[in-house]
């Protein structure tokens, strides 16, 4: 029976090795013609000591893209992982966030003001002179409860052009949102001048190929899906979700093809061009996680799991049937 992380022979050898014959992860373009790996290592939830040791074995097995955030608190230790990584720079593609307007640390009344301090502030815990992406966390406080950007589009707007001058002082090489939906969007489109690049969200197997409209929404504005949370982590409950991690359907897919149910997971995404977040402190784990592109699901397998129902929404500041009648490509 196929476990959760597939015991194999990986095991037994020495960290530096696990990847060996593991192709690298492909690339996705982004609007400015840049190349972002289509999987990167995560840090949520870490602490320091977890950072610099998850990252350590992340670069050891072939990982190039890191994902962090300010408000993760622990960008000073993916700094110094950075750092003794050996790995140059620009071999290494670096994504931070800043929270929305009105959370952790940002003023809803001075929101642009504080972005670009907050800005300033992750190259510094950093310790680098450009990210590669940076995007905003959330929507302006309130949307958790409103579902829309209608109300604070000014906010909106506000705190866009704080990532745009970032962006145009070549600090970051990409710019781009999280959890922003259809009327986020529509705000933006009427005062911004360089759009959003990546919209990264809750998107995990179980959920369909257009969750909320958000492919629609992608293919109208011209940014990439980044899926966080690619295990259907639930917000009640700590860990992934045990249907993902256990069930028939992803249990069945595993058996079929000898890998971990957790690549099946992550497989369905990049298969249909979702680039995706993992996230783990074992490199071997972190091996299999890199391991997606040797290997396909079969047209009748994809069909499967497009049809199959898992509960999840990708984000938790839209209203989805509200913003559907704005998704017209």
């Amino acid at each position: 029976m196929a476990t959760v992380r597939h015991i194999s022979a990986a095991l037994l050898v020495l960290h530096g090795s696990i990847a060996a014959g593991i192709p690298p992860a492909p690339t996705t373009t982004l609007r400015n013609g840049l190349e972002m790996p289509m999987i990167a290592a995560g840090t949520w939830q870490y602490n320091a000591s977890e950072v610099e040791s998850s990252l350590q074995n992340a670069f050891s097995v072939g990982f190039r893209m890191i994902d962090t955030a300010h408000d993760y608190n622990n960008e000073e230790a993916v700094g110094r992982a950075l750092a003794t990584s050996g790995r140059a720079r620009s071999d290494l593609f670096l994504e931070t966030k800043v929270p929305g307007c009105g959370i952790q640390g940002i003023s809803m009344f001075k929101c642009y003001e504080d972005t670009k301090n907050m800005l300033d502030d992750n190259l510094k815990l950093l310790n680098v002179s450009y990210v590669d992406l940076v995007i905003i966390h959330f929507p302006p406080l309130g949307t958790m409860i409103s579902r829309t950007c209608g109300l604070v589009c000014h906010e909106v707007q506000d705190q866009w052009r704080a990532l745009e001058e970032f962006y145009k002082a070549g600090k970051a090489k990409a710019i781009g949102v999280s959890n922003y939906c259809t009327s986020c969007f529509r705000c933006l489109e009427s005062t911004a001048s360089v759009m959003p690049m990546v919209n990264q969200v809750a998107y995990h197997l179980g959920m369909g190929t257009n969750p909320g409209g958000m492919k629609t929404l992608a293919d109208k504005y011209g940014f990439v899906l980044q899926a966080y949370s690619p295990l259907g982590n639930l917000p009640w409950k700590k860990g992934a979700n045990p249907e993902l991690l256990k069930g028939n359907f992803t249990t069945g897919l595993a058996q079929a093809h000898n890998k971990s149910t957790i690549q099946v997971a992550l497989k369905w995404l990049v298969q249909h061009g979702i680039a995706t977040i993992t996230k783990s402190g074992n490199p071997v784990h972190l091996a299999e996680d890199l391991d997606l592109w040797s290997w396909n699901l079969t047209d009748a397998e994809m069909k499967a799991a497009d049809e199959y129902h898992l509960f999840g929404m990708p984000s938790f500041a839209c209203n989805f049937e509200e913003d559907s009648l704005d998704l017209v490509v």
